[in-house]
This record gives C-alpha cells, sequence and structure tokens, in this order.
C-alpha cells in the first residue's frame, strides 16, 4: 500500500440502540471506537479515509476532523447501513483500485490485517473483494474493488451489503490472517466489555504506558 491506490470507508452512523452511550465516541484504552478506526487506515496510509456520520453527527464530528478523516453526513441513516455505504462511496473523491469498509463498532483490526489484504489484492489479480479470515471465521474490513462502486449505487439495498457481496462469492479471495478482531465489534455492554479486556491482552505493557 506504499502507492495509496486503496481508500476506507468507516460507517459510524447509526443509532447504537442496543448499546448505552454515542458508540462512535465510546472508549477502549485512551482512543475512542472511531479514534481507532481512523488511527487505522492512516498507520496503514491509506489514500483517502471517509467516515460517514448520522446520528448525533455534530458531536462526532470534531472527533473525526482531529483524527485526521474527512466525514460526510448522511441523512437518510435511519433507512439502515446499506444507505451509509452508498454515502461512503459516493463520498470518495480521489481515484482508487478499491476501498476497505469498516463498520465503527469493529474498531480493533490490526493493521497487519490490511497489509494483507491489500497484498493478496495484487496476488489474486484485483478480485471483486477480499474478506480477512481468521480461524475459518469471515470478518472485517472487506477491500471491494472500485469497479463495483456503481453497482453498489444503483443496489436498491435489499438484504444490505451482505447480500450485494453475495454475487461476486464465487471470485471473492479468503485471506487467512492473525486477528482476532477482525470479528469482534460491541453492540452492548457486555462485548465492549469484552472487547476491552481483549485489548488489554493484545496491547504491549510499553504502548499502554505511551498512551497514557
Amino acid at each position: 500500500m506504499g502507492d495509496n491506490r486503496f481508500s476506507a470507508i468507516i460507517l459510524a452512523a447509526g443509532f447504537s440502540s442496543r448499546m448505552k452511550g454515542l458508540k462512535p465516541l465510546l472508549r477502549i484504552g485512551e482512543k475512542s471506537f472511531v479514534e481507532h478506526a481512523v488511527e487505522l487506515f492512516r498507520t496503514t496510509n491509506s489514500r483517502e479515509i471517509v467516515t460517514v456520520l448520522g446520528h448525533q453527527a455534530q458531536k462526532v464530528l470534531p472527533v473525526v476532523r482531529a483524527a485526521g478523516s474527512r466525514y460526510v453526513i448522511n441523512e437518510s441513516f435511519t433507512e439502515g447501513m446499506y444507505s451509509s455505504v452508498q454515502t461512503g462511496v459516493k463520498a470518495l473523491e480521489h481515484p482508487c483500485d478499491a476501498f476497505f469498509l469498516l463498520p465503527v463498532d469493529i474498531p480493533l483490526v490490526k493493521p497487519s490485517t490490511v497489509w494483507h489484504l491489500a497484498d493478496a489484492f495484487d496476488r489474486h489479480c484485483a478480485p471483486p473483494v477480499c474478506y480477512p479470515l481468521f480461524r475459518s471465521k469471515r470478518g472485517h474490513p472487506p477491500l471491494i474493488h472500485a469497479r463495483l462502486a456503481d453497482s453498489i449505487l444503483s443496489y436498491e439495498g435489499q438484504g444490505g451489503m451482505r447480500e450485494f457481496l453475495k454475487r461476486y462469492e464465487e471470485q471473492a479471495a479468503l485471506v487467512n490472517v492473525e486477528d482476532p478482531f477482525i470479528y469482534m465489534d460491541a453492540d452492548t455492554k457486555e462485548e465492549l466489555d469484552v472487547l476491552r479486556k481483549e485489548y488489554s491482552r493484545f496491547v504491549s505493557p510499553s504502548e499502554q504506558l505511551r498512551s497514557k
């Protein structure tokens, strides 16, 4: 990814209805969910980072700006996540080969996962989508070929992004990664507690000291 051929879309527009508190601003360690997500793609030199906001956007956007991401507001976020995917795709300003798509409630994906997906995109001759795989289970973020952008925008959204991507299943690349965080989300307080506990296990003591 050294030549910045890949962009990133972070989905942070939802209601957080099952979680007490505004999910993008919940903290793990010294950073909020959205700061962790933006930092992931800044660390891996993404060409462009767009964070899609919706619910209580005015509370989140200063944090997004300070973290180093552009933002766009999905005025139709109540229609569901697929509307945010479309908003993010529409907001990409710079040509790219492919883009990562990451829900903000999966905030601890490792940079090495992003690098492996980018490498696999080239090794597999630019498939329509590359999925990270840990212990035979798929996770986030998928890396989606830019040529699918027009189809994403024209799709009516039945079944969401998962249903849309099913049409490319046979051509998809599955990329093994050593990263349990690819499918560790936080929809509830109990899941957030687990994520915080796992974070403390995976972050080295020196990194924890630097973050304080």
